[in-house]
Parts: structure tokens; sequence; C-alpha cells
């Protein structure tokens, strides 16, 4: 019986993959070669068992639109960190963007508002997830949120900054993903200051995100 579910939830991510290609397979912002690549990795023997694991817990908890999206964030994060790790001499957890993009919305499962984050992390530690995939989840929106922002928005009182490498990939990968389109940072600018004032400083630190992770990709 498991083998049979493990078999369901490979073709159903596989099928979902196929309609993430095709609905961005003429975007500019789309590199076609990390699709397979991407594919390889996941379906490898090493890292099989622990995607489809996961990728568990948010089919169970979670709404298609959502399992969507993270598998978008998931496979676009994978695709910046490779091109960051072919151009620099930098250490980078593959496995930890994989999972920790594949996971960084479960909090959805319970509220669509800023808190999502934090309810995200709650339910990662109660399936006793790795403390780095948990502070992924938690502090994935937007470029993070100082501890005086995160007051004024009535989260717990603590800095949701991201502070690691693949924590700011995931981040990163998640802004410029519209629902499962991968768009351009000035689409991304113009939804952030439609929703908030446009000298928020949370557009500074998109932007300052932005440019470090082009940076290290070209």
């Amino acid at each position: 019986m498991c083998e049979n579910n493990n078999l369901f939830l490979e073709s159903d991510i596989i099928d979902k993959l196929n309609i993430i290609y095709k609905i961005n397979f003429d975007n500019p912002f789309f590199d076609k070669e990390y699709y397979n690549k991407y594919l390889k990795y996941i379906f490898s023997k090493k890292f099989k068992f622990k995607f489809i694991k996961s990728y568990k817990l948010l089919y169970l908890l979670c709404d298609d639109d959502v399992i969507m999206h993270s598998l978008t964030v998931s496979l676009y994060a994978y695709e910046i960190a490779s091109k960051i790790k072919r151009k620099n001499d930098i250490a980078i957890d593959l496995d930890l963007i994989i999972l920790g993009a594949l996971l960084h919305d479960i909090g959805r499962s319970k509220t669509h508002n800023i808190s999502h984050g934090v309810e995200g992390a709650k339910i990662l530690k109660k399936y006793n997830y790795d403390d780095k995939i948990i502070r992924i989840a938690e502090t994935h929106i937007g470029a993070g949120i100082p501890k005086n922002e995160a007051i004024e928005l009535n989260l717990p009182p603590k800095d949701y900054l991201q502070k690691t490498l693949e924590e700011q990939i995931v981040a990163h990968a998640d802004n410029i993903i519209f629902g499962i389109k991968i768009v351009g940072i000035n689409e991304v600018l113009y939804k952030f200051k439609k929703n908030i004032n446009e000298n928020h400083p949370s557009i500074d630190r998109i932007i300052n995100l932005n440019k470090k992770i082009n940076d290290l990709m070209f």
C-alpha cells in the first residue's frame, strides 16, 4: 500500500511539474535546461524518499494552488542555486533548498495572512523537521521581517530576517513567482508597492536581495 501511495505521489508530482513547464515554456525568465536536471535530482536514489515524504505532507495539508506554487518555487530555487554553484566557489545545500522551498508555504494550510510563515514553522516542528528547513518557512516572506516590523504586524516579537544563502535563495524565488509564473523584479516591486507604502523599508530589502542573488548568478 505504501509503495502504491508513493507511485501515486510520484505521478502527481510529474503531472504538476509538466503543467508548470508548459505554462512557463515561452517565459524568458524560465531556463528550460534546469527542468530535466531538477527532475533527475528529486527522483535520484539518494533523494527521492526525502522528497516524496515531504511532498506527501504538502499534499495532505494544502490545496492544489499552494502545491503548484510550492513546486514552482522549489524548481526555480534549484535553478538559482545551481547557477550560483556553477559560477562561484560557494558551498550550497541543494537538498535543503529543494525541500525548504517545497515546504515554505505549508503554513497556508492554516492561514493565508502574514503569519503563514510562523504557522508553517509550527507545523514543521510538529513533524520533526530540521531547524534549517523550519527557518526557511519562518523567514521566507519578502526579504525578511525585522523585529520592529514583526511587532507592528502582530507576529511573535523576533527577527524574521534571512541569514543563510539558502534562506535567501528560497525567499527570492518565492518573491518572483506569482502563482506558478516566474516574473521579473519590476512586477514584484509593483505588487509590493501597491500593497504597502512604496517607501516601506521592505521594498529596499527586496531590491537588495534581488541584486545579491543576480550578482551571484550572472
